[in-house]
């Protein structure tokens, strides 16, 4: 061998080392890459949770916040005893107290739409004047009687006329007065007081009257 070959073999040697240094390392890194676990993804617990109502959520924070609000009451005033007298006596003696004399002034009828027998607010307003006038005379008891306008059947219109006295009794019991001292009867369409046969006349005719038994 010549001294000019040696250098060119010492080359060759290197490259053949690091050709195989760098052999090694790779199949390290595919060794390390294939024993790595797999990390499963973190949930993220700040996400929106979808609610299947969404109006509802309002409602359901809203009411858990009522709920821990403290509740404020007005205070009560102390009752005051005069004799046997309270001021829950007094309330209810100022609740049924009527400036009407008579039962007429306070109102005698109410009136209904047709085929109907719930109360107007002007029905509930005239028998809210009824029954103050009934509590402030305890010896007095009442009959109502529901009545109807011409059209339709005798027994279809002693029913409707029922319902409507039921209705208006049921309004003054819910009142305070006592069931006991009311009296219902249906006249239907037998008792009219408005004999014109139009709309107007049927208006009136569609009443509960409340009038004095003794």
């Amino acid at each position: 061998m010549t001294p000019s070959q040696i250098p060119t073999q010492q080359s060759s040697g290197l490259k053949v080392r690091s050709l195989a240094l760098m052999l090694v390392s790779s199949l390290t890194l595919v060794a390390c890459a294939s024993t790595k676990k797999t990390t499963p993804p973190i949930a993220d617990t700040n996400a929106p949770v979808a609610v299947a109502n969404s109006e509802a959520a309002p409602t359901i924070a809203q009411a858990a916040a009522e709920t821990r609000a403290p509740v404020a009451s007005a205070p009560l005033g102390p009752v005051i005893a005069s004799g046997n007298a309270t001021n829950a006596d007094t309330a209810r003696a100022q609740q049924s107290f009527s400036p009407y004399a008579t039962l007429a002034e306070a109102g005698e009828r109410i009136f209904f739409p047709t085929d109907r027998f719930d109360l107007t607010d002007e029905a509930r307003s005239i028998l809210t004047r009824q029954a103050a006038w009934i509590k402030a005379n305890p010896g007095k008891r009442v009959l109502i009687a529901g009545n109807c306008d011409e059209r339709g059947t005798r027994e279809y219109n002693l029913a409707l006329g029922a319902r409507r006295a039921s209705a208006a009794r049921d309004f003054l019991a819910g009142l305070g007065v006592d069931p006991d001292r009311i009296e219902t009867v249906s006249y239907g369409k037998e008792r009219p007081i408005d004999e014109r046969p139009n709309a107007e006349g049927w208006a009136v005719n569609r009443n509960a009257q409340t009038m004095l038994l003794d």
